[in-house]
């Protein structure tokens, strides 16, 4: 099978083609990267709120997340809070700046959205996002491993299987 009709392949092809064209529009101006932008829009729609709820919102890795979150508090975009009721937990919210750097990007990123569905029809756009969120449900079924595709790993009790770690770790699809 040619790489270019691989399914992920195309996916993840068009991911890093849009998160390019999107970091020429607010990296110069910011100094942000794909994943500070991506944390920055998060914690604007969830604040307060904190890694864990970062990660799950985003389906981005911790080490990712954790670093960016660290750069964007770094900047004084981000204001990280012990939470009252667990002091393990911190709380994330944008600070004024941050808010400020948001506001700015935040209608470019929609205008560069706009640009990009301009090459569907209406219809085409409809078929378009079932079918996304089609392929979320599916890959959240492979990752729970109810479809069969992962790997079983034996445990020490007895010989019996379980799911991998990724598997049983994954979350459900994220809030839209």
């Amino acid at each position: 099978m040619p790489l270019e009709r691989f399914l992920p392949y195309r996916l993840s092809r068009l991911d890093n083609e849009i998160s390019q064209a999107l970091e020429r529009i607010y990296g110069p101006s910011f100094g942000l990267n794909i994943a500070q932008w991506r944390m920055l829009a998060a914690i604007s729609h969830l604040q307060p709120t904190s890694a864990t709820e970062l990660i799950a919102y985003s389906a981005m890795d911790k080490v990712t997340v954790s670093r960016a979150v660290a750069e964007l508090v770094d900047r004084a975009l981000v204001s990280r809070e012990t939470d009252d009721r667990d002091r393990r937990r911190a709380r994330l919210s944008l600070t004024d700046d941050g808010t400020r750097v948001y506001e700015h990007i935040a209608p470019e990123a929609m205008a560069f959205e706009q640009a990009l569905v301009k090459a569907f029809s209406r219809s085409e756009l409809q078929a378009f996002n079932r079918g996304v969120d089609k392929l979320l449900d599916a890959i959240a079924l492979i990752q729970r491993g109810s479809a069969g595709l992962l790997p079983q790993r034996r445990t020490k009790a007895a010989g019996t299987t379980a799911q991998t770690t990724a598997a049983r770790r994954a979350p459900a699809r994220a809030p839209r």
